[in-house]
C-alpha cells in the first residue's frame, strides 16, 4: 500500500444520509441511481483501499499456486492494454478510473498521456495523491465527469479504456456512443467487465445476478452478446468479446468454495459498519454466482472505423 489519506466528508452528500440509510436505498432501488452510485462509490474509498488496493478491478489470475496480488491486477491492466498495442504515442482515456491507480500504472509502464474520468470529486482528491507518488504529473490528468457525457470535443483520443466500471453506468448504450464520438478515426476502445454469462435463464438471473447488483450498486448486469450490440449500434467495427473463463482462473479471485463463503457469512454477522456489510454480502454474492455458473469477466476491443 502507498499510505494514501483518504477522505470522508459526509458534508458532500446533500441529502445527508447515513451509511444504514444509503445502503437500504441500494438494495431497495428500482433501477439504482447514478447519483447513488456516485455516492457509494465516495463512501467506499477506504474500505476499496484495504482489500483491493489502487486497482479497483479484478486481477487476471493464473492456475499456479501464488496468493492473489496486486501483480494480478497489473497483469490484467497489461492484458487490455496489449491487447490493443497501447503506446507511447496514444492519448488515453480511461473512463471510470476510481483514484487513478490503473491510469497512473499505464502512464509509467507505457509512456502515454492519460486522462482518467470519474464524477466522484473525493475520488479525484485521492488519485492526485498517486499521481504525485508514481511520479506521472506530466502525464495523468483526473478529470470530473459522467460517462454519459463525455467532458471532451469529438476525435479526442487514440485509446479508450474501461476496467469493470461500464457495469455500474445506468446507460451504456449512451456511453458506448460518447466513446465512438471522443475517439479518433482509427481509435481502439478496450476494457474488462462484469458480466452476467450469454444465455442465463430468468430464474439464475434473479437469484444470483441480482444480489450482485443489490450489494455493488450495479443497474444490472449486461452480457458479452449485449455489449457487442451496442458496440455494433454505436458504430464500432472489428469487435471482439471473450469470455475470460478461457483465459484466466476466474474461481481464484472469489470466494467460491463452502468453507470461504461460511467465513464471509461469520463477518458478515459480526460486522458493525453497514457499507463493510454490504462489501462482505457483495464478496459472497459473487463467489456464488461464480460457482453457479452465472457470473463473467469479458474484455472486449472494438475500432472505430478511418
Amino acid at each position: 500500500m502507498l499510505g494514501l489519506k483518504w477522505r470522508y466528508d459526509i458534508s458532500i452528500n446533500s441529502k445527508a444520509l447515513s451509511d444504514q440509510n444509503l445502503v437500504d436505498n441500494i438494495r431497495s432501488a428500482e433501477p439504482i441511481s447514478q447519483e447513488m452510485v456516485d455516492e457509494y462509490y465516495r463512501r467506499c474509498i477506504s474500505i476499496y483501499l484495504n482489500f483491493i488496493g489502487i486497482h479497483w478491478h479484478t486481477g487476471f489470475y493464473l492456475d499456479d499456486n501464488k496468493n492473489i496480488s496486486p501483480v494480478d491486477q497489473n497483469r490484467m491492466t497489461r492484458c487490455i492494454a496489449e491487447s490493443i498495442d497501447l503506446s507511447q504515442q496514444d492519448r488515453v482515456l480511461d473512463v471510470g478510473c476510481g483514484i487513478g491507480g490503473t491510469a497512473c500504472y499505464l502512464a509509467k509502464e507505457y509512456g502515454c498521456m492519460v486522462n482518467g474520468l470519474t464524477p466522484v470529486e473525493t475520488q479525484r482528491e485521492t488519485a492526485f495523491e498517486l499521481i504525485s507518488k508514481f511520479g506521472v504529473e506530466d502525464r495523468v490528468t483526473i478529470d470530473l465527469g459522467h460517462a454519459s457525457l463525455l467532458p471532451y470535443p469529438d476525435n479526442s483520443f487514440d485509446v479508450v479504456l474501461f476496467f469493470e466500471s461500464p457495469c455500474h453506468f445506468p446507460d451504456r448504450k449512451t456511453f458506448f456512443n460518447e466513446v465512438f464520438r471522443v475517439l479518433k478515426p482509427n481509435g481502439r476502445m478496450a476494457g474488462e467487465d462484469w458480466l452476467a454469462t450469454d444465455l442465463i435463464s430468468k430464474d439464475m438471473l434473479k437469484k444470483w445476478i441480482q444480489p450482485i447488483c443489490k450489494t455493488w450498486a450495479i443497474p444490472m448486469l449486461g452480457t458479452g452478446s449485449c455489449y457487442l450490440t451496442q458496440f455494433e449500434n454505436a458504430g464500432f467495427v472489428n469487435n471482439l468479446y471473450v469470455d475470460m473463463q478461457s483465459e484466466i482462473l476466474l474461481s481464484k479471485g472469489f470466494s467460491v468454495t463452502e468453507t470461504q463463503q461460511s467465513q464471509l457469512r461469520e463477518e458478515i454477522q459480526s460486522c458493525q459498519s453497514p457499507l463493510l456489510e454490504l462489501t462482505l454480502e457483495g464478496l459472497l454474492s459473487l463467489g456464488q454466482a461464480v460457482a453457479a455458473g452465472a457470473f463473467t469477466i469479458g474484455r472486449f476491443i472494438a475500432h472505430k472505423p478511418a
